[in-house]
């Protein structure tokens, strides 16, 4: 547990920030649980070559990783998430559903200790999102250490939508259920503060610079004995529920937290992407799922019987553009690219497996018809009136021409960014292009690959879809990273 060396303030070994499932991963694994091989067999022979090389009895935290994971490819930029995901999942990207050749240990000699901030429940982003919908993933894919998704999933018997959906794949009430139960049964909820919002991480050095004062200290004398710590401060939100039973959450207090180490794993669906046009900001203008679905479920509220818009072409604008004709509610889809554009992720989803967004697809192919859906393609928004009008104009054509369209609603899904506003310059001197914003795809965190520690701030780690693992899957490499890093660092 963290000292807390006063009324406000607490000290503590790491802090993660982000309860989503990378930060739930690390977590476990500074809990002192332990991954060890198995000895089975590996179907890929370079890395069962040096598996064979491996001590059994030694913790993988404890081996060479950067020898382990060379050569090694998949579906990461990260060496070390590839390895992790091929010794748990072997073979996945070639469809196989083998055991993991990991084996995990309790070693309570090994815990380190820890605090995992987090704004709602454990899950971050996925508590958010509409249960009803399913995975892109397969369900195998989103699941934990020590835990299979599958076998939790039969005892808890938790979707009564199981045989209407596909099996492979989860709804994502299972998987947020899944996350908050593996928190629990793992017996690491004590490490979570939920209701946590970070306003600040500041790198306050302790040793007496040139000038030959001290920037400050803390009141951890452990901690003091560091070069530096980051003093972690934000406010508390307890939950609550209102008169409709949803959970809400209000302010409380403020918090500040002093760490030798910090961990980034918050995702990058903090804030969304906006279209920058006039009208954006009128209160029939949304621009998330769970707004969208509020709108839907209330749609006899609506004082206009007009179609809703969606605006967008990606897994959320189909994800609402499925709600409404759920629903039965018109729907207007206005998108910049051609529906047959090959950058489109639902040209490139299997048909197989994915029936539902092949049907979206098809729907702005024209391929299909639906009595509540109309295409609005290569076109794009330039305004939105107070009136529930919104102008459109042919993407990249050079002419004034518009059309426009009486609406009810208007929900922009164009894309999300990370929330790094409590970080200095909002993290822009971290990237691997530095003075842009971090971006999961393009602008990354720059890190060691091996110890997911940052390339420009010494204590500072990154993990999951900051540094561009945005499958579960891959985003646990991380831990191991992290945690094979501080066990080095202990020992020595």
């Amino acid at each position: 547990m963290p000292i807390s060396c006063s009324k406000s303030q607490k000290c503590t070994d790491v802090v993660i920030i982000g309860n989503g499932p990378s930060g739930i991963c690390l977590s476990y694994m500074l809990s002192g649980y332990r991954p060890y091989y198995t000895g089975q067999p590996h179907p890929n022979p370079m890395l069962n070559a040096r598996l064979q090389e491996v001590d059994r009895n030694i913790s993988l935290v404890e081996q060479d990783l950067e020898f382990l994971s060379e050569g090694l490819e998949g579906r990461s930029s990260n060496p070390v998430a590839v390895l992790f995901d091929a010794l748990s999942h072997p073979d996945a990207d070639q469809g196989a559903d083998n055991p993991s050749l990991l084996r995990w240990r309790y070693e309570e000699n090994h815990m380190v200790e820890h605090m995992v901030l987090g704004k709602s429940k454990p899950g971050g982003s996925w508590q958010a999102m509409e249960g009803s919908m399913q995975t892109l993933s397969l369900s195998s894919w989103m699941e934990l250490p020590n835990l299979p998704f599958q076998k939790w999933l039969k005892s808890n018997h938790s979707s009564d939508r199981r045989k209407e959906t596909n099996g492979d794949r989860a709804t994502i009430s299972d998987v947020c259920n899944y996350y908050t139960h593996f928190v629990n049964k793992m017996n690491i909820q004590n490490n979570f503060y939920n209701g946590y919002v970070v306003t600040s991480v500041k790198k306050v050095h302790t040793l007496k610079k040139t000038s030959g004062k001290e920037d400050k200290k803390c009141c951890c004398a452990e901690i003091n004995g560091f070069p530096y710590f980051y003093e972690v401060k934000g406010y508390y939100t307890s939950p609550h529920s209102n008169d409709i039973g949803a959970t809400k959450y209000e302010t409380c207090e403020e918090f500040s937290i002093c760490s030798k180490y910090v961990v980034l794993a918050t995702g990058t669906f903090d804030v969304p992407n906006t279209l920058s046009v006039p009208g954006e900001t009128l209160d029939f203008v949304s621009h998330s799922l769970h707004e969208f679905e509020s709108v839907i479920n209330q749609r006899d509220n609506l004082a206009s019987n007009e179609p809703v818009m969606v605006v967008g072409a990606g897994l959320s604008a189909a994800d609402a553009i499925l709600i409404s004709i759920q629903n039965q509610v018109p729907i207007y889809h206005a998108f910049r690219r051609g529906a047959n554009d090959p950058s489109l992720i639902l040209r490139k989803l299997p048909k197989n497996m994915y029936p539902e967004y092949h049907k979206v697809h098809m729907l702005m192919k024209g391929s299909e018809k639906s009595p509540f859906y109309k295409s609005f393609e290569k076109q794009g928004v330039v305004h939105i009136e107070p009136d529930k009008t919104v102008i459109l104009k042919e993407h990249k054509k050079r002419t004034d021409e518009t059309m426009s369209v009486k609406v009810s609603h208007v929900a922009v899904f164009i894309g999300s960014r990370p929330d790094l506003s409590f970080l200095p310059h909002e993290g822009r001197d971290l990237g691997v292009v530095k003075k842009y914003p971090i971006e999961s795809k393009h602008n990354p965190i720059d890190i060691d690959p091996y110890s997911y520690q940052s390339m420009k701030e010494l204590g500072l780690f990154t993990m999951g879809p900051l540094v561009g693992d945005n499958f579960v899957r891959f985003g646990q490499g991380g831990a191991l990273g992290i945690t094979n890093y501080l066990t080095c660092k202990s020992e020595s």
